[in-house]
């Protein structure tokens, strides 16, 4: 059955669903592949006409998502060298939602989450080319939006091979290549981060970070891998980036980007 529901003239897609193609769409399509693969990923609803909102299809999205709140991101139609930042945490009424629309991009609401909430932000590089799977972390405080965006190094990156290779005993930290941060440069990312917080409107202390950088526990890592080898066996691209989240006990995936989808259009 196709989850498409028309409100007052306003289609809204509620997803994740195997019923949408998003073919033009990398980030939203992307996401729609990684549930169908089997990574956990957050309810959403794409506003495909921002135009004609209504208080009434607020409070569908609402009552979907669960909540008076929602994460904003934007899926661009247009290519923009510029997106407005997405992923606050926003309050689901009509008035607000729509100071929020930009021109050229969808809105893309989702769950709510506080990014002052994360343990860790991951990017997950697979080049097939090489044969090489790569870790980008970030530790907690921070989420993957420094890295995408090059405001800081990672924390933490971790290199195996692909196929990743477990051994008789499914040790695969025997295989892997660890590299960490050094804590002159964790102490000056968190100054960093604070700074671009305050850029998005959030006031935060230096309280939100750990006092020196705290790595991936062993089995995080597993549960990645485990999910690493889903991806690799159902995305065929050559080179791409997935982006994950680790919210407490939850583990969330965001999109995938491929050096095509970021020349062409942007997701935020």
């Amino acid at each position: 059955m196709q989850i498409l529901i028309n409100i007052e003239g306003v289609y809204i897609k509620f997803l994740p669903s195997s019923d949408f193609d998003f073919s033009t769409l990398e980030k939203v399509r992307t996401y729609n592949l990684l549930s169908k693969a089997g990574c956990p990923v957050l309810k959403s609803v794409l506003i495909e006409n921002n135009d004609i909102l209504s208080s009434k299809s607020i409070n569908q999205i609402a009552r979907y998502l669960g909540s008076n709140y929602c994460t904003l991101r934007y899926q661009y139609i247009e290519p923009n060298k510029n997106p407005v930042r997405g992923g606050n945490r926003v309050k689901l009424d009509y008035d607000i939602i729509t100071k929020k629309i930009v021109s050229g991009a969808l809105l893309w609401l989702m769950e709510p989450l506080d990014r002052l909430n994360n343990l860790f932000g991951i990017n997950m590089l697979f080049d097939r080319k090489y044969s090489k799977l790569i870790f980008e972390c970030v530790g907690r405080g921070f989420d993957t939006s420094n890295l995408n965006r090059s405001d800081i190094c990672p924390h933490q990156i971790i290199y195996l091979d692909l196929p990743i290779e477990y051994g008789w005993n499914g040790e695969w930290w025997k295989y892997a290549n660890f590299e960490f941060v050094s804590d002159k440069n964790y102490q000056e990312s968190k100054f960093i981060r604070l700074q671009n917080l305050k850029e998005l409107g959030i006031n935060a202390s230096i309280d939100i970070f750990p006092a020196y950088y705290e790595p991936l526990p062993m089995y995080t890592i597993s549960r990645l891998l485990e999910y690493a080898e889903l991806i690799y066996n159902c995305f065929r691209d050559n080179y791409f980036v997935v982006t994950s989240s680790i919210v407490g006990a939850r583990f969330i995936f965001w999109d995938i980007s491929t050096p095509s989808g970021k020349i062409s259009i942007y997701t935020e």
